[in-house]
């Protein structure tokens, strides 16, 4: 099939073969999941310590977002869904890299607790999902865990 034609297109036949195949590895190893799973993931793994500075409305009058000032870093805006109501300007907000929990700091008064991201059946049975973090979510993380009928009915 191939014998009628030069070296030269042969080479470049080759290129053009490896480049397709290269474009559709690359796409297949870096698209999210249907289900949000990297974007879970990530989201536990972030970690937040700052003040609110700013009630954010990415979409208007809809305010879900905060803007927070860091010490030595940029201003971060930060998605906390329907929990930007409990917070004011001046607020501190704090989350540990490995919850899905974020605290908000008012003065003089004790931290409050909440959610910062729930957790599907789906991810949690991910393969990636990390194994420590399935644990945690079957105990102390209870809470934030959304079951498959629950997923469904919204």
């Amino acid at each position: 099939m191939f014998e009628n034609l030069s070296n030269q297109r042969k080479l470049n036949l080759f290129f053009v073969f490896a480049s397709v195949f290269l474009l559709c590895f690359i796409y297949l190893i870096t698209k999210p999941d249907n289900s949000g799973d990297k974007f879970t993931i990530a989201d536990i793994k972030l970690s937040i310590d700052g003040k609110v500075i700013k009630k954010v409305d990415v979409r208007k009058g809809l305010f879900l977002h905060v803007k927070i000032s860091r010490p030595s870093k940029s201003d971060t805006i930060v998605f906390l869904g329907q929990n930007v109501d409990s917070l004011e300007i001046g607020d501190r907000i704090i989350k540990k890299g490995i919850s899905p929990f974020f605290y908000i700091l008012k003065e003089g008064t004790k931290p409050t607790k909440y959610i910062y991201t729930y957790i599907s059946e789906t991810t949690l049975d991910n393969e990636h999902f990390p194994k420590a973090w399935k644990d945690s979510c079957r105990s102390s993380w209870k809470e934030v865990m959304i079951s498959k009928k629950e997923q469904e009915e919204k």
